[in-house]
């Protein structure tokens, strides 16, 4: 027996030893289940809470509202009516408020607003939010009240500082009358939610211990380590507080006589549902982590074993994390929020769907899916043709001037594409763009490329894209071209092949190892190409040529809701994602061309 061979009592031992990194890896994997399981519960209690108090002070504003549109006509009533409803409802509201117009000075200009009623002890950022706020809300109740229209519940309510908020509803004199002012409440700050207990993050030991367990017991580690991650998704969930209840329904004085209509803050009814949901997604990601701790075990024996070409490799890996993989998944994160960042399950994804069905929807995936795959055809399609062709005349031996027609054609490529889309929206520009003035010369009339018309804006991004895309098709092709024996054409020659026939049987198959995989990357950035539209067309008019990049980046910029933003990426990825493990199983474009 050779003396590097472990004893039979050693063996146990050895085995012990390496189970136990498979261990320590389970506990770290556990660490983002507690962490994620933890954060989702708080997200669901604070989203609960919220929409708690929003209907109870909703309902209190509405009363605060008729109050003081009885008092005008009833004075006094006003008065009784906040003093019980502030000591009734303390908890909850830190004060009432009820503003007037102030009607205007001897010169017929007008005074502005003032408050009425609750003025003493607020600060003056508080006044002015409530001055702000009636402003705003006023000019709303008059624009609902000509369209015969409810307010959304959402416009009565506005954030002030320390977390607390205001929420006005317009009041008048009748229902006939216009508006007089606006009454309404100020709502505490939401308290933190429920926290789990504090010895939930003992889940990390209990899934080194199960994991360790089921090793010892014979089983694979990838088994092992999914029944330790369970054990810990098991234990969160064990762990996590109870949702409060919900209330019964919505706000009941919606349209009173002295008050304006409004709509009401939804119950919570779905939360029960996202609470199953997210148990669910909590034991799908265990056993996610589970399937991969023996590839996160296996790297790190092998690291202890030979560390030097990890070390050379570990900077670059972790450059990628940080740069890729941790804005990837934060993004699939927010995927999953509301624009207050609580957890919503999948409502964003939800929303996306529902919205081919809906045209009045604020996303507008599947037409912009369609004009996207379109779009992407189109340019991929003048990008190989061209670039293809231009690389067979450049293969010529007896073409002269070579290489610098080479050079000539790749400065588009050389040229950053922000700078050549703006050159090219100033040769499109209708007045004096150069496109423009040769159409004149050969007595076209002018062309209003980026104006009203859809297809002229959409010819423009197109011409503006193919002209940037084409010279990575040429380099690709040319090289390919070049390493093709001659010895094949000669041959072919002298079997009295034609120059198709030769295109066909040597050329092609031979680019296929090199063509293919630049048409799937070139699929991937013509599909992103958010430079392009966002600085020629802008995406008009009237978002008619957005692509998915660019109207999810409208989601985030100017409707501000990035958890939907975030859910048109994920999908973005999911495509093209799709898109090139199919092309790639059809074409085996990854494989090495066959002898």
């Amino acid at each position: 027996m050779s003396s590097d061979s472990p004893t039979p009592a050693s063996a146990p031992q050895a085995m012990r030893g390496r189970f136990a990194v498979e261990a320590v890896v389970a506990a770290l994997a556990a660490v983002c289940v507690v962490w994620l399981g933890n954060w989702g519960y708080a997200s669901l209690q604070s989203t609960r809470e919220v929409g708690h108090r929003a209907q109870r002070a909703v309902a209190i504003a509405d009363a605060v509202a008729s109050s003081a549109g009885r008092d005008l006509v009833k004075p006094g009533a006003l008065d009784t009516e906040a003093k019980r409803l502030l000591a009734l409802h303390k908890p909850l509201i830190a004060g009432i408020f009820v503003t007037e117009q102030g009607g205007v000075d001897e010169f017929g200009i007008a005074r502005g607003a003032r408050i009425k009623w609750g003025e003493h002890g607020l600060s003056a950022a508080t006044k002015q939010a409530i001055v702000n706020q009636e402003k705003g809300l006023i000019a709303a109740a008059e624009q609902a009240m000509r369209a015969k229209k409810r307010l959304s519940w959402s416009r009565l309510i506005t954030g002030i500082d320390q977390g607390q908020a205001l929420i006005a509803v317009p009041y008048r004199k009748s229902a006939a009358s216009a508006v007089s002012g606006v009454a309404g409440v100020i709502v505490r700050a939401t308290p933190a939610p429920a926290r789990s207990p504090d010895w939930v993050w003992l889940a990390p030991l209990l899934a080194a211990l199960l994991t360790f367990v089921a090793l010892m017991a014979g089983l694979h580690v990838m088994a092992a380590g999914t029944i330790g991650q369970l054990g810990a998704a098991a234990m969160v969930i064990f762990a996590a507080p109870a949702l409060i209840s919900a209330a019964e329904g919505g706000v009941q004085i919606l349209a009173a006589d002295h008050l304006m209509p409004h709509d009401a803050p939804p119950v919570n009814a779905a939360l029960a549902a996202a609470e199953g949901w997210l148990a669910g997604s909590l034991c799908v990601l265990a056993a996610v982590l589970g399937g991969i701790l023996g590839f996160c075990a296996g790297l790190l024996r092998a690291i202890r074993r030979d560390p030097t070409p990890y070390a050379y490799v570990g900077p670059a890996m972790a450059a990628t994390g940080v740069l890729i993989f941790v804005p990837f998944f934060v993004g699939v994160g927010l995927s999953f929020t509301a624009v207050d960042g609580t957890f919503i399950g999948i409502d964003n994804y939800v929303e996306v769907i529902r919205s081919l069905a809906d045209p009045n929807s604020a996303t507008q995936f599947g037409r912009t899916l369609v004009h996207t795959i379109i779009w992407t055809v189109l340019n991929v399609t003048a990008h190989v043709t061209i670039g293809l062709g231009l690389a067979l005349i450049l293969n010529r031996p007896n073409l002269r001037g070579r290489k610098l027609y080479r050079l000539l054609l790749i400065v588009p490529w050389a040229v950053p594409n922000y700078i050549t889309a703006l050159i090219w929206k100033w040769m499109f520009n209708t007045q004096y763009g150069p496109v423009n003035v040769m159409l004149g010369m050969l007595g076209v009339d002018t062309v209003d490329w980026l104006g009203e018309s859809m297809l002229t804006n959409f010819l423009a991004n197109l011409v503006t894209n193919i002209w940037l895309g084409f010279p990575f098709m040429m380099v690709i092709s040319l090289g390919a071209l070049q390493s093709i024996p001659a010895d094949l054409y000669e041959a072919a020659s002298i079997d009295g092949a034609s120059g198709w026939q030769k295109f066909k049987h040597i050329t092609v198959p031979l680019l296929k190892p090199a063509l293919f995989p630049a048409i799937i990357l070139g699929t991937i950035w013509t599909f992103n190409a958010f430079n392009v539209i966002y600085l020629v067309s802008g995406g008009g008019p009237d978002h008619q040529t957005e692509i998915l990049i660019t109207e999810a980046y409208y989601l985030f910029t100017v409707l501000r809701r990035m958890g939907l933003a975030a859910a048109y990426s994920v999908l973005i990825f999911v495509l093209l994602m799709a898109y090139t493990l199919i092309t790639n199983k059809l074409t085996s474009a990854t494989e090495a061309v066959d002898e």
